[in-house]
């Protein structure tokens, strides 16, 4: 549970983490306030730690020598006895002594192979000595940062994935469960350390007590996938073809001003809300381990593939090319070249997002009252698109709800059921058909759990899952992409994307889906996304982060929302799908707070203003429309009056309360009908435009929730007419 301290100090709670923001982000407060301490009687993360020295004197030597920021004197310690809202994972005396033991062994055996190969890299860590009283004070900070989470949780109510919440060093905290031989159940936390005691209830948090020290890696993605030897075919395709340059990018603007401030947003209590906490680039990579490449059975070809030559004959089947190509695995026609782009998404995605930003879907989301479980229901599919590094490709990602067939995990003897399963393009008809029959080996791609890989031979011993850049998942079977495949099968569907899931550095960088409580909204500072663009120097965009819904108020697709202030002229990129004609559609929130915006797509206008205002007059250009003792008849004719008008109702898949109230039923969800296009392979930018008259100075915000990009053939189809969902 996360839980916010002390059990009657709520307000207090909030007020600290605002406290604390400024000190890491501002980085002026030098010291701990006496005012800010508690009075009352329960122990502190800080006091526990300091009762029990034989146990955690180490760390508290580690925690007192870190500093919060480069500008404050504040020591890490201090602040774990501050009110406020904490999760503290404490190593023991043997786990710290082992981990300096562990990595100045690494850092001598480095020096002695660089002796006799000048080549070999050093192992540099910063740790080049095995006593405590040698680790530098920036080293103390990288340790201890990588323990805290600045929100108390419980491990009962973390999903398998990774915690809601990133550390004080914005790394995830990786968890998966495992038993041991006596069937006790203990969380795993990044591969290798276990929680020995778990949830220690503090006034000012959760003390979860593991048995080694947690250490991300500080290693690139194309370099950690190299560290591990059952991705080693995998590691020399990527060497091979080059991509590695790509996985080594990282810093995207090393002048980056973290500690700015947004304009103060009018309609959300004036508040002026902070810049994102980092601009990074990062990835996801799916792996084929060695031993599922090697396996006969995985492939229509009967193939073992145990080479790089073998990759490529086995992705020529896929990717064909002129011979001369054969053999320049860093051309991008190479079959190599392109297999193993596709399998680079571009962004970071986690297991889970019950873990807050940054997951595969939403999923458990629970916060400020906005409930992802009850916004989109399990009667439905879950899904989401996400491009990769093939040119004008994606994948789609589904927890497929409605398909009840078991599936059997790597290495388990206990079966499960799909439904339960992270899939990558899942195919239509429940996943039960595909255009081409050799497909079947290629479609519904499972992304296995940690626990999973670890049952992957060579994994056993440990799964190092998150690059400083990045993450890595294995899978189930072989990923390719078959355009004829994903545009008459996977893709053959409406195609809905939130708004905010297309910018892929706001989930890379800890905004999108947040668990934040300071702040409502981000401010998306202009060239902060490469596919979200400013025209003019009025134009002010924020991230409105999941929050409350109902009928009467904000409705929905997925909690958050974009939104836009100013005498407003901005445009984004839409998502690469494969050629053809689509419908694209604009879903938004209808309300007096909007305004009125001219849509234009690649430069041309599309058709009238739309007014985004909550008024009668609109109601009755829109036809909108109450179903309350309609016939079946009379709605699909209302349904069908509305489109002719260029409008629709908004998914009845999407709920708004926990009575199954859904944005269909609410006259503010809307789709505006945007127009049929031709899209070609490229980039196609949607502009949208400030053209209500005397604007300046009154409420013209511009909102979006979600876009849709349907086949015309999906529309057009009269057997399978669209459903309302």
């Amino acid at each position: 549970m996360k839980k916010s301290f002390g059990r009657n100090f709520k307000a207090w709670a909030f007020s600290s983490m605002a406290l604390f923001f400024g000190a890491t982000i501002v980085g002026c407060v030098d010291d701990v306030p006496q005012e800010n301490r508690f009075t009352f009687k329960g122990e502190l993360i800080s006091t526990y730690l300091e009762n029990n020295p034989d146990r955690f004197s180490n760390f508290i030597a580690i925690l007192d020598k870190a500093k919060i920021g480069k500008k404050s004197s504040g020591s890490i310690l201090k602040t774990l006895s501050t009110y406020g809202s904490y999760t503290c994972f404490a190593p023991t005396n043997g786990a710290v002594e082992k981990y300096l033991q562990d990595e100045y062994d690494k850092y001598v055996a480095s020096v002695d192979s660089n002796r006799i190969d000048p080549t070999y890299p050093i192992y540099r860590t910063g740790i080049n000595s095995p006593y405590l009283e040698d680790l530098t004070d920036s080293m103390s900070a990288v340790i201890a940062k990588n323990h805290i989470i600045e929100m108390g949780y419980m491990t009962a109510d973390v999903s398998a994935g990774a915690f809601p919440m990133s550390t004080m060093n914005r790394r995830s905290t990786l968890i998966e469960f495992e038993a041991d031989s006596t069937g006790r159940v203990y969380p795993v936390l990044n591969g290798n350390a276990r929680i020995i005691e778990q949830d220690l209830e503090m006034e000012n948090g959760y003390i979860q007590i593991v048995d080694a020290v947690l250490s991300p890696s500080d290693r690139n993605t194309s370099e950690l996938i190299e560290q591990h030897k059952s991705f080693s075919l995998m590691s020399k395709a990527i060497t091979a073809t080059g991509l590695d340059s790509l996985l080594n990018i990282y810093e995207i603007d090393p002048n980056y001003d973290n500690t700015l401030y947004g304009p103060a947003f009018e309609t959300q209590n004036k508040q002026q809300p902070p810049y994102p906490v980092e601009k990074k680039q990062k990835y996801t990579f799916l792996l084929e381990t060695d031993d599922l490449l090697a396996d006969p059975t995985k492939n229509h070809l009967g193939m073992s593939i145990q080479s790089i030559e073998d990759l490529e004959a086995f992705a020529r089947e896929w990717y064909p090319c002129d011979d001369n190509i054969i053999g320049k695995y860093s051309n991008p026609e190479n079959p190599l070249y392109k297999f193993i782009a596709y399998h680079i998404i571009d962004r970071k995605l986690l297991y889970s997002s019950s873990t807050g930003s940054g997951g595969f879907l939403l999923e458990n989301y629970n916060h400020k009252d906005f409930n992802s479980e009850v916004n989109l229901p399990t009667a439905f599919d879950r899904y989401d698109y996400f491009e990769t590094m093939l040119p004008y490709t994606m994948v789609k990602v589904t927890k497929p709800f409605t398909n009840d067939s078991e599936y059997i995990p790597y290495g388990s003897e206990t079966p499960s059921s799909l439904k339960q399963q992270i899939v990558i393009n899942y195919a239509q008809d429940m996943g039960t058909r595909c255009n081409n029959p050799n497909m079947r080996y290629h479609l519904n791609v499972v992304v296995e759990d940690a626990a999973t890989s670890k049952r992957r031979p060579g994994l056993e011993e440990g799964f190092s899952q998150e690059a400083i850049n990045g993450i890595i998942h294995t899978i189930d079977k072989i990923l390719i992409y078959n355009e004829d495949e994903m545009v008459g099968n996977v893709l053959k569907e409406r195609m809905r994307w939130d708004i905010m899931s297309i910018f892929p550095e706001l989930t890379s960088n800890g905004v999108r889906w947040a668990q934040q409580d300071t702040y409502t909204l981000t401010y998306i500072p202009d060239e902060f996304s490469s596919r979200l663009k400013t025209n003019n120097s009025d134009t002010h965009i924020y991230y409105l982060r999941p929050h409350a819904t109902g009928l009467g108020g904000y409705v929905n697709f997925q909690g958050d929302e974009l939104l836009v202030t100013g005498k407003y002229d901005f445009q984004y990129r839409i998502p690469y799908v494969p050629a053809g004609n689509y419908e694209i559609r604009f879903g938004f929130s209808q309300s007096n707070a909007r305004g009125v915006a001219q849509f234009y797509l690649d430069g041309n206008i599309c058709g009238i203003p739309v007014d985004m205002r909550n008024t009668a007059d609109n109601q009755i250009t829109i036809g909108w429309f109450d179903e309350e003792g309609m016939s079946d008849e009379e709605i699909r004719e209302n349904d069908k009056a509305m489109r002719n008008r260029g409008w629709m109702k908004a998914p009845a898949s999407c709920h708004m309360t926990a009575e199954k109230e859904s944005m269909r039923e609410s006259v503010l969800a809307i789709r505006r009908v945007i127009g049929t296009y031709r899209l070609d392979p490229g980039d196609h930018w949607l502009r949208f435009k400030d053209v209500m008259e005397n604007s300046t100075g009154k409420l013209n915000e511009f909102n979006q929730d979600y876009i849709e990009i349907v086949p015309t053939s999906v529309i057009n189809d009269p057997t399978t007419p669209e459903d309302i969902y």
